[in-house]
């Protein structure tokens, strides 16, 4: 059984796929100079090309909409693929099959889950075939059967036993189909956890199915209703047919509806782009997928009062998940309608038009503001920036931020709002975090991301001594990491430490331009001496401290003392 995908493999593609070719077989590249190329972006509309690779760093990066990564985060991104699966895309793009360490990984030791829920699968989609009743039921319901195929559609029967039977007779033992939700035990006997249901297979990113939904054929239990939470299904982190929407490309918006059969509808009827949530709020882990597939996510909400709440509740997820290559709108369903019926009784076009009167999240978000204010009164409107500051505040920096600031001001007859473009850059580019404001040990470990071949250099090493300086430990690590390996490049580090939690952070390091390349060399060693003068200052600092409480230091911290305090001064007169 597959395991780990060995590191030094990973190492190996890197160095026999490039970049460039990977992204130019998916997107117009044009040579930009220095081995750097440049194209429209494949994950925003763009008409000028913000969309950069660099051969030398096997890395690309869009000025316009923030995106970046390597070849593997390319390949993830563009087509739809989890890591493994996109190793495996590469490996087969070079010629290489991908070896596999022995034991098992994390995700390996549930395969006996997915084998059982492919069988039931199957099985669902036998006994759809023998039942006539439940065909007459989707054919009631105006599916044909293209749609039923294409979204894998079976049937449960209406019987206590008939799954767990046949995936027993199958081999599976009844704890394995229980841990997959299939089954439910209890008073000394085992139950089918899906009985009299018109099955729709839910799938993970892989394409793998994961659980099941099920609507009842008759009067008995709820009218939906979703596998049960499972180690390899989490309702929070998943939505029905996002993989088969990512499977056809990145498309340019996605709709977002509550129902599968609302899925399977607009599907029919020509939104191939529409998936579904599992009967949960929409989450935060929800819109990052969402918009790792398209720029634009429209939900469809009835528009009665749950409706608005529901939209509300995913407009206050989605704020500080806004940039400005992203958005998102709302589409309120008419009173009594949901987008099955509303496309089946007007029709695609209708649909259509009715979609694109849908609303962007700026305007229900001061609509719905402004509904609890008198707006006629100053103190209404002052009450209205009382209300919307919160939420701003929550935005990322950028120009989106800016606006929905200049709305409120515009709206509340304010002139000055705090945070506003009124506020000098300087002043935002600090309140954005660290990015454009590097400490000495950020820029370094900026240049070794950029051109890790420069740990290697004599002038590029940290003092063996204690002291408390943010990030020293990490910036150590790195420069071991990096001199260790000759050969190495921005993309290999930045693929050997995707797992680590300064990982986000190091990729966009790798994107930023913090320097001439030609003058790298001096930069880090310049910056490497700052460190090291830093740490001296720090040390002797809290062994003076320590001198003040103690009364006195021992000989050896006394010795250190007196040396470190002359390494300082020698620096001085340098």
């Amino acid at each position: 059984m597959p395991g780990r995908i060995p590191e030094d493999f990973i190492e190996s593609l890197l160095e026999r796929v490039d970049i460039v070719d990977i992204i130019s077989a998916r997107v117009a590249l044009k040579p930009a100079g220095r081995g750097e190329f440049k194209g429209l972006c494949p994950f925003h509309d763009e008409k000028t090309p913000s969309f950069t690779v660099s051969s030398a760093k096997q890395f690309y990066h869009c000025f316009g909409c923030g995106a970046h990564g390597t070849a593997v985060g390319f390949v993830m991104a563009y087509d739809g693929l989890e890591f493994p699966a996109a190793i495996e895309e590469l490996a087969h793009s070079a010629g290489l099959e991908v070896p596999r360490e022995a034991g098992l990984a994390p995700r390996q030791r549930h395969d006996r889950l997915y084998e059982a829920l492919a069988a039931a699968q199957a099985w669902f989609r036998r006994q759809l075939g023998a039942s006539e009743t439940a065909r007459g039921y989707l054919k009631k319901r105006g599916f044909d059967k293209v749609t039923v195929d294409e979204f894998g559609i079976g049937y449960a029967p209406d019987a206590w036993q008939a799954l767990n039977n046949e995936l027993t007779r199958a081999g599976f033992a009844p704890d394995e189909l229980e841990r997959a939700g299939l089954v439910s035990s209890g008073q000394g006997r085992v139950t089918d956890k899906f009985r009299d249901r018109v099955m729709f297979p839910i799938h993970d990113r892989r394409g793998r199915v994961i659980a099941f939904g099920g609507r009842s054929l008759s009067d008995r239990g709820p009218k939906y209703m979703n596998s049960p939470e499972t180690p390899v299904f989490h309702k929070g982190r998943e939505l029905y047919r996002l993989y088969q929407v990512r499977r056809g490309g990145l498309p340019e918006r996605i709709l977002v509806v509550e129902g599968y059969m609302d899925a399977a509808a607009l599907h029919q009827f020509g939104f191939t782009d529409a998936v579904a949530t599992l009967g949960t709020a929409v989450t935060a882990e929800h819109l990052d997928l969402l918009f790792k597939a398209t720029p634009v996510v429209v939900f469809c909400f009835d528009g009665d009062r749950a409706g608005r709440q529901a939209a509300w509740r995913g407009l206050e997820t989605a704020l500080p998940l806004i940039k400005d290559n992203r958005e998102v709108r709302f589409f309120f369903l008419p009173e009594g309608e949901d987008p099955d019926s509303l496309v089946r009784a007007g029709g695609a076009a209708a649909f259509a038009r009715q979609l694109d009167q849908a609303r962007p999240l700026s305007q229900v978000f001061f609509e719905e503001l402004a509904a609890q204010v008198d707006m006629k009164t100053l103190d209404g409107r002052a009450r209205l920036v009382a209300l919307a500051q919160p939420y701003l505040d929550r935005l990322p920096q950028g120009p989106f931020a800016d606006l929905m600031r200049t709305e409120l001001q515009r709206l509340s007859g304010q002139r000055s709002l705090a945070g506003s473009p009124s506020t000098p850059a300087r002043e935002r580019s600090a309140q954005a975090g660290q990015d454009r404001s590097l400490t000495p040990v950020q820029y370094a470990v900026a240049l070794l991301v950029q051109r890790p071949e420069l740990a290697r250099g004599d002038a590029v090493f940290l003092l063996e001594i204690t002291a408390p300086v943010k990030g020293l430990d990490f910036l150590r690590e790195l420069v071991d990491f990096c001199s260790e390996k000759p050969h190495l490049s921005t993309a290999k580090l930045l693929e050997l430490w995707r797992e680590r939690p300064e990982a986000p952070w190091l990729a966009r390091l790798a994107a930023q331009d913090v320097c001439d390349p030609d003058a790298m060399p001096q930069a880090l060693a310049d910056t490497m001496a700052r460190i090291r003068l830093r740490q001296v200052k720090e040390r002797v600092r809290e062994l003076q401290q320590a001198q003040l409480v103690e009364g006195g230091l021992d000989d050896h911290r006394t010795a250190e003392l007196r040396e470190l305090l002359s390494l300082r001064l020698d620096n001085r007169q340098d």
